[in-house]
């Protein structure tokens, strides 16, 4: 599995490159505005742009990832606790004398 990830990371590495490559003279605006932000560059390059886009895009993949992680790692915890109290109520009732489970 790690191969065919490497590969497909490689493909679009190059893919990646090509384009940077072919679009290096374009120049785009910028104007970002938000609430009490307010950015604008002109002429800026596209490579750069996308670039930065891209690299805001994971980071932010990655935080959603990491609260995924935290999340499912809490659920199997809890899970765990869960299973180990139901294993030790399981093991007392086997204990039990026949005439202690008649009484129940």
């Amino acid at each position: 599995m790690w191969a065919v990830r490497m590969f497909l990371m490689i493909v679009f590495l190059i893919f990646a490159i090509a384009f940077f490559i072919a679009n290096a003279n374009q120049r785009v605006d910028i104007a970002f505005d938000l609430m009490f932000i307010h950015y604008r560059h002109l002429d800026a390059p596209l490579w750069g742009v996308l670039l930065v886009a891209f690299g805001a895009g994971m980071i932010a993949s990655f935080l959603l990832a990491v609260t995924y992680f935290f999340r499912i790692s809490s659920e199997s915890a809890a899970n765990r606790r869960l299973v180990k109290r139901l294993e030790a109520e399981i093991t007392s009732l086997r204990n039990r004398q026949i005439d202690q489970i008649d009484s129940i």
